[in-house]
């Protein structure tokens, strides 16, 4: 459900700007949506990356790492 931030009280619209980090205005429109938490196995990935910095190349950088690995598969001999 979408909710105009005109029609939220002000204790539903302190805590709206508290969990965003700044200000909402009037002409703006809220929804909040909950969705299942990650497994146990992928939120493990996550803290791996960002404690390697993984977490944060870009999808230029990804596909150079992908074709990387790919040419070095393809080299190995019996493949």
């Amino acid at each position: 459900m979408i909710h105009n931030v005109k029609d939220l009280s002000i204790d539903q619209r302190l805590a709206i700007e508290s969990l965003l980090g700044r200000r909402i205005s009037e002409g703006e429109q809220v929804s909040v949506r909950t969705v299942p938490a990650s497994p146990e196995w992928l939120a493990s990935i996550q803290q791996d990356a960002k404690k390697k910095g993984t977490d944060k190349l870009t999808m230029e950088e990804i596909d150079a790492e992908i074709a990387a690995a790919r040419r070095e598969r393809d080299r190995r001999p019996g493949q």
